[in-house]
């Protein structure tokens, strides 16, 4: 159940040409002449440098240009080099425990905004609030980076300090902050039973797809039915995803056996479907929480409770991140994320750059401290009652 699929027949290698740390991409198993000649290309523009530049040369620096410049022509920001350091935290980010300040963070407009701040973090005692928008990070402007780059930065070695630059709805100057970092233990899934209007409901909400998901999920959901819940409502609001196969273990949690999950398909994968294993789903009522952060992992997820009629889903558009990502490893510790396939709903539903549109469209005000989103579930659960 926790194993890891990986989706991509063709494994890409991110190769140092000729000890100078610039990169080509190398198909396993052997090259083509267009990839040997740029090869070439670039160990002569490196040699030329080396030999000829009226000042030393960083060789470090321009490989790393040369990986960001490889790879900026296919407009993916999905797929990404990380570093050794960006390599460590990405996985760790994976397992649900790490060293940093205890937010998630996702991007909006090309700017890290953080969606969550974790009760009891650095962050937290700090003051930090969704929706602040992170300017920089130990004086690093973070416009352009990735996501996955800045939240490499913020995280680091517990008892050691990061400073934030950043900017908050409502106030007109930056806000400068610096956090020690700590042990944080991610939690995944929180859950609590409400009575409305004389209705017991199970809440439950996941915070990301990391290892474990689907068996918290389920052990949740089972903790709130022993207390008599009769209908559930499953938050994926800010969730940015994670694990595919815990996407289908999340989905075996309310789907019977051989359901289709989702489908993937790349240029150099396989047509791939993926089904519910089959466990112990839930029958009750469920509707399902998600905005415009609700992405990929948690995308995959509401699309098939919602083609399958198994959810009434409520909130705002989610994010339309309809694509599957896998990590290679390179040498030295770095890392290639790399784009693999699309992916399609049960119903054939291409929802990349689309988004999924809620069977119930609630808007968040900004300035309103009543969630509206889940208010109209209950509202929706005591009227079926």
């Amino acid at each position: 159940m926790r194993t890891r699929r990986l989706l991509a027949v063709l494994i890409i290698v991110l190769a140092f040409v000729a000890g100078f740390g610039l990169a080509t991409l190398l198909a396993r198993g052997g090259t083509t002449a267009g990839v040997s000649g740029q090869t070439a290309l670039y160990r002569q523009v490196l040699q030329d440098l080396q030999r000829d530049y009226y000042r030393p040369v960083d060789t470090a620096k321009l490989g790393q240009a040369g990986i960001t410049g490889l790879l900026a022509p296919l407009h993916d920001p999905y797929t990404v080099y990380f570093t050794q350091a960006e390599s460590k935290a990405f996985s760790q980010e994976l397992s649900g425990s790490y060293t940093g300040i205890g937010t998630a963070v996702d991007t909006k407009a090309g700017r890290p905004v953080v969606t969550q701040v974790f009760a009891g973090s650095p962050a937290a005692r700090a003051g930090m609030v969704p929706g602040e928008v992170i300017m920089t990070v130990d004086g690093a402007p973070t416009a352009g980076k990735s996501v996955d780059a800045v939240v490499a930065r913020i995280v680091g070695p517990a008892g050691t300090r990061v400073r934030l630059q950043l900017r908050r709805t409502g106030v007109a100057s930056l806000i400068d902050l610096t956090l020690t970092r700590s042990k944080i233990s991610r939690p995944l899934t929180s859950s609590r039973l409400v009575t409305d209007h004389g209705v017991k409901v199970g809440y439950v909400s996941l915070s990301a797809f990391a290892q474990g998901a689907g068996q918290q999920v389920g052990a949740a959901i089972a903790a709130l039915q022993k207390r008599g819940a009769q209908s559930l409502i499953f938050d994926l609001r800010d969730n940015g995803g994670g694990l595919v196969d815990e996407a289908v273990n999340v989905a075996d949690d309310f789907l019977p056996a051989g359901k289709v999950v989702v489908t993937t398909q790349g240029l150099h994968a396989p047509r791939t479907v993926l089904k519910t294993n089959g466990g112990h789903p839930t029958s009750l009522p469920l509707v399902l929480l998600v905005n415009g952060n609700t992405a990929s992992a948690s995308e995959i997820v509401t699309g098939a409770l919602q083609d399958y009629g198994r959810a009434t889903v409520i909130g705002s558009r989610t994010f339309g991140k309809g694509v599957v990502q896998t990590v290679l490893p390179l040498r030295g510790g770095a890392s290639l994320k790399i784009t693999i396939a699309a992916y399609l709903t049960p119903h054939g539903r291409n929802i990349n750059h689309k988004g999924i549109e809620p069977t119930i469209v609630v808007a968040q005000p900004s300035h309103s401290k009543v969630d509206m989103a889940l208010q109209r579930a209950l509202r929706f659960i005591a009227a079926g009652h």
